[in-house]
């Protein structure tokens, strides 16, 4: 099965990713760097230098690894991975978003359509 995913907001074409076991773990390796990430930056203290360093490097990670996910995952050429990069970053994290819940199977047209019924 392969999940399909629009990327015209990033001026890329429709993806079909398929949902085999070594995508799903690149799911989850993504989401979890996610976390840990937030978790520097939710628990920052800006009275510590050490602190907020910390909180910008663990930013910058965080940038870095939505373009690091989404090249593989969506086999992106170099100048594609360039208008990932040069998009607006809300952008970038809701369609990366979309790539995760697609292929983890959290469709949310799905959830909304049960939640009416």
């Amino acid at each position: 099965m392969a999940a399909k995913v629009n990327g015209k907001k990033l001026h890329l074409s429709t993806f079909e990713i398929p949902t085999s076991g070594k995508n799903i773990r690149k799911c989850l390796v993504a989401q979890k760097k996610f976390a840990e990430a937030g978790e520097v930056i939710d628990h920052v203290n800006t009275d510590d230098d050490d602190s907020m360093i910390k909180a910008l490097d663990a930013q910058i990670k965080l940038i870095d690894t939505y373009t690091e996910f989404l090249k593989p995952i969506l086999h992106l050429s170099d100048e594609q991975a360039k208008k990932v990069e040069d998009s607006d970053f809300n952008d970038v994290v809701n369609f990366t978003n979309e790539v995760i819940s697609k292929v983890l199977g959290y469709d949310s047209d799905k959830s909304t359509k049960s939640e009416d019924k």
